[in-house]
């Protein structure tokens, strides 16, 4: 399957943002009340988490595109 250029731009920028927004959230966080900041934290760590496992998914797909079809290298 041939990925579009375009679409992993995308996916970049949609990471590269949801990384910012989760920063922001962790900084906003330490106003919490205790028993909220728990709730809080585990959901940012598991976002966290979905955002490695994407990122390295998309280096997956880059990499996959760089190299040539097989038979062709």
């Amino acid at each position: 399957m041939t990925k579009i250029p375009d679409e992993i731009a995308v996916a970049k920028l949609s990471i590269e943002a949801a990384r910012i927004a989760l920063e922001s959230l962790f900084t906003k966080m330490s106003a919490l009340p205790r028993s909220e900041k728990v709730i809080v934290t585990d959901t940012v760590n598991d976002a966290c988490q979905r955002l490695k496992a994407a990122q390295e998914l998309l280096k997956q797909l880059e990499l996959s595109d760089s190299e040539p079809p097989p038979g062709l290298g």
